[in-house]
This record gives C-alpha cells, structure tokens and sequence, in this order.
C-alpha cells in the first residue's frame, strides 16, 4: 500500500485538475446563459445543421473528464486515503480525510447545478426550435405564432434576468468556496508541519512542566522569607 503522503499527493492533484475544469464548465454554461435573443434567434434558425447549444463538443467532453475525475476522487478518498489514515493512527490525517470529502462534496455540487442550468438551457432552445418551425406552415396561423413569439421573448428575457442573478449568486459562492480552499490548504500546511515535527508537543510540554516548577521554587522562597521576617519581629 502506497504511504500517506503518495496519497495525498494524488488527491491534490486530482483536486486541481478538478476546479480548473470546473471553472472552464461555469464560464461556458455562463456563455450560453447570457445569450440575448437576436443571438438566441440566430441560434434556432440553424438549429438543422448541428446541435442546439454552441460548443456542444468541448460542454460534453469537460463534462465527462469531470465525471471521471470526481469518479477517480471519490474512489481514491474511499478506497485508499481514508484506510492509509486509519492505519496511520494520525488526527492530522484523519483531518486532511475530512478536508477532501468537503472538497468532493462542494465540486460534485457547483458541477450538478451548472449541469441542470445547461440541460435546462438546451431544452429551452429545442422548445423556441420546434416552435420556429412549426411557424413556416399555413399563413392564416401567422398572427396566433407572432403573439405566441412575442410570449417566447417576454419568457426569454424573464429567464436571462433570472440566470443573471443566479450567475452572480453563483460568482460569490465561488469567491467563498475559493477562500474556505485557502484557508483549508493552511490548515493542511500546519498539519503537514506538525507531523513532520513529532518532538514539538513534548518540547512545549516540557517547557511548561518547567515553568510550572520554578514558580513552585519562586513562591517557596517567598514564604520563607514572610515567615523569617515575621519571626525576626515578633520573636
């Protein structure tokens, strides 16, 4: 079995790869989600020659390299992180467990929400398709599809306000995700420094042990001499 720290190693590095491919899959779902509706239009006339959603083949190939790599992160947390900790005996390591189960768990999340907002995207844009084509039939439905466009747009926009509200609850929960990484990566720093140090509690135990002991010596010395003044004067 590979030691701990080969482990941890391998977890930081799926870690990264993890939250660069994230982001790049946040920042082409926020693309698609702030279309406006001349581009949203462009979009539907060309619907037939390939797929709804632009850069369809780089959202399906970061989302399965995503897939994988929170597959291959849970699997080394499960299978070999957390036995190596459990056989080390070690707190620090047992914490460092911890740190990565919450970073799977925040990935797997802001991954699945970006995920639902691109599915719910597509259909949408499937949905103004099927609906421009079902236009090109019999002229007497002309002005039943044009109040039935002008309602698509009104439900556009209502959803881009929405989307860009949601983008930006999403940036901060991003900003604030980023910062408890940092703050856990210093954790983990100490931890790491604690480890490598093994003589740093008994040292700081042995200095208050000693401590201790020389304010028993100072308050002795300090009685004795309360007690010989008291008796040089009253004796």
């Amino acid at each position: 079995m590979m030691d701990f720290d080969s482990l941890r190693r391998e977890a930081t590095k799926l870690e990264r790869a993890l939250e660069d491919r994230v982001s790049r899959y946040q920042q082409l779902a926020q693309k698609i989600n702030t279309l406006d509706t001349k581009s949203l239009d462009s979009l539907l006339n060309s619907a037939e020659t390939g797929s709804v959603i632009p850069n369809a083949e780089e959202e399906a190939q970061l989302r399965g390299d995503i897939q994988r790599n929170l597959s291959a992160l849970q699997d080394l947390i499960q299978t070999r992180l957390k036995p190596a900790a459990d056989m080390s005996g070690k707190s620090q390591h047992q914490l460092l467990v911890k740190r990565y189960r919450e970073i799977l768990f925040d990935l797997t999340s802001d991954f699945q929400k970006t995920s639902t907002q691109l599915t719910r995207k597509k259909e949408q844009m499937e949905l103004f398709a099927g609906a421009n084509t079902s236009g090109n039939g019999n002229s007497e439905q002309d002005e039943a599809m044009q109040h039935l466009l002008r309602e698509r747009n009104h439900i556009h926009n209502s959803l881009s306000a929405s989307a860009n509200v949601i983008n930006q609850a999403t940036e901060i929960h991003s900003d604030l995700r980023t910062q408890g990484m940092s703050l856990r990566g210093v954790q983990g720093t100490i931890l790491r420094m604690t480890s490598n140090i093994p003589g740093l509690n008994r040292l700081v135990e042995n200095i208050r042990r000693r401590r201790a002991r020389d304010d028993m010596i100072v308050s002795g010395v300090i009685a004795a001499c309360i007690l010989f003044t008291l008796w040089y004067i009253f004796g």
